[in-house]
C-alpha cells in the first residue's frame, strides 16, 4: 500500500510542475503577438498613405490644370 501511496504522490507531484510549467512558459508567445502587432501597424500605415496619397495627388493634379489653364 505504501508503494501505490508513493506513486501516486509522485504523478501528483510531476502533475502540478507540469501544469506550473505550462502556465509559466512564455516559449514563442511574445514573439508572435509581437509580429501580429507589427503587421497591424504595417497595415494601418498602407492604408493610411493609400488615402493621403489619393488625395493628394488630385490636389496636385488640379493645381497643375489650374496652372496650365491660366497659361492660356
Amino acid at each position: 500500500m505504501e508503494t501505490i501511496k508513493n506513486c501516486l504522490s509522485g504523478i501528483y507531484v510531476m502533475l502540478i510542475c507540469a501544469a506550473c510549467d505550462l502556465r509559466d512558459s512564455e516559449r514563442g508567445d511574445t514573439n508572435f503577438v509581437s509580429m501580429l502587432l507589427i503587421i497591424g501597424i504595417v497595415v494601418v500605415l498602407a492604408g493610411l498613405f493609400l488615402t493621403l496619397s489619393r488625395g493628394a495627388m488630385t490636389t496636385v493634379s488640379n493645381m497643375v490644370q489650374n496652372f496650365l489653364n491660366s497659361l492660356g
